[in-house]
């Protein structure tokens, strides 16, 4: 689970057999125990969400919208030209919209 601002509007992509692949990003605030040069205090997290639920999601989720997702938390690592990199990925299973979000909105579940 996570809670942060989106960052990217919904990228939307189908597979061959026809299933719809949402992807977008979310910034979340991380508190770290020990300091480390350079970090910002926050991470980035990319969502993926499949299916009808995923494109429904799409239809709803906005640049600035701060969203609570639940899901499945994982991470990539690869070796870039001179380190190594990571990237942190969600497979959703449901998201919700926060009070205070874009324009005040209330808060919605999708």
């Amino acid at each position: 689970m996570l809670a942060g601002r989106v960052l990217s509007p919904p990228e939307v992509r189908y597979t061959r057999q026809g299933k719809a692949v949402v992807m977008f990003s979310v910034r979340t605030p991380v508190d770290l125990p020990f300091p480390l040069e350079g970090f910002q205090g926050e991470v980035e997290v990319k969502v993926v969400a499949f299916g009808p639920q995923g494109e429904r999601w799409a239809e709803g989720v906005r640049v600035g919208d701060n969203v609570f997702v639940e899901g499945d938390l994982s991470q990539r690592v690869w070796e870039g030209e001179a380190f190594l990199k990571r990237e942190m990925i969600v497979v959703a299973r449901r998201i919700t919209f926060i009070k205070g979000g874009r324009d005040g909105e209330p808060e919605k579940g999708l």
